[in-house]
């Protein structure tokens, strides 16, 4: 029986070794360098500042609700310490108009008296609910609120009005005889509603607050 004999030549092993180092160099070199572009760029596009991002808006911190009384020969009501009066002229004669502005929100509520009579009282409440329901196409609803103080003998609407409108609230109060008095409140600026509701149920708090304890002299 022959015998197979196997001749290795031991050059040609240590070539396939080189290789083989060589090839596994390579791979490793090519894994660090893919590794690296891929973490280039992620750290490039989370710092993109060029890339669009949502709109954000900063926190509101508001002060607590106090407030002080403001008086006319015709009627009185407290109001936020946080606003101040501002006269303004009057178109009428007898009337009173105002605005309590609140500088740090940009905002201010405009408020008019009219010394009236009875027979015109329909006509003042039509003016008041036409000049609410003028927002009706922007609003995402308008709700009226019954007030109704039979000690101060004082009546009125509150015109709640949602969505992004400039005047979220406008009210109206009269003793049914000779007084009569409208306010609005208004944002100086355009703003959205969700981006101020903190603010806006702020001055609605100081309106409550204005209506609850409103008078006439």
């Amino acid at each position: 029986m022959s015998r197979m004999i196997y001749h290795f030549n031991f050059n040609n092993i240590l070539n396939i070794k080189s290789v083989i180092d060589k090839i596994e160099y390579g791979t490793k070199l090519l894994f660090r360098v893919v590794f690296f572009y891929s973490f280039l760029v992620l750290f490039v596009s989370c710092n993109n500042d060029s890339a669009p991002k949502p709109k954000g808006y900063s926190r509101i911190d508001l002060p607590a609700n106090q407030y002080i009384e403001y008086a006319t020969p015709q009627f009185s009501f407290n109001y936020s310490t946080f606003a101040k009066i501002e006269p303004l002229l009057s178109p009428q004669s007898d009337g009173i108009w105002f605005n309590i502005f609140y500088p740090a929100f940009k905002a201010h509520i405009h408020c008019s008296y009219y010394n009236i009579s009875a027979p015109i009282l329909p006509d003042m409440i039509e003016d008041s609910y036409q000049l609410a329901y003028s927002h009706s196409l922007k609003a995402n609803g308008i709700n009226q609120i019954l007030v109704h103080n039979a000690n101060k003998q004082t009546s009125g609407i509150v015109y709640e009005i949602e969505g992004n409108v400039a005047t979220p609230v406008q009210f109206f109060l009269t003793d049914s005889v000779s007084h009569f008095f409208r306010a609005s409140f208004y944002y100086d600026i355009k703003v959205k509603s969700d981006s101020v509701q903190p603010i806006s149920q702020y001055i609605k708090d100081d309106i409550a607050e204005l209506i609850r304890s409103f008078q006439w002299r």
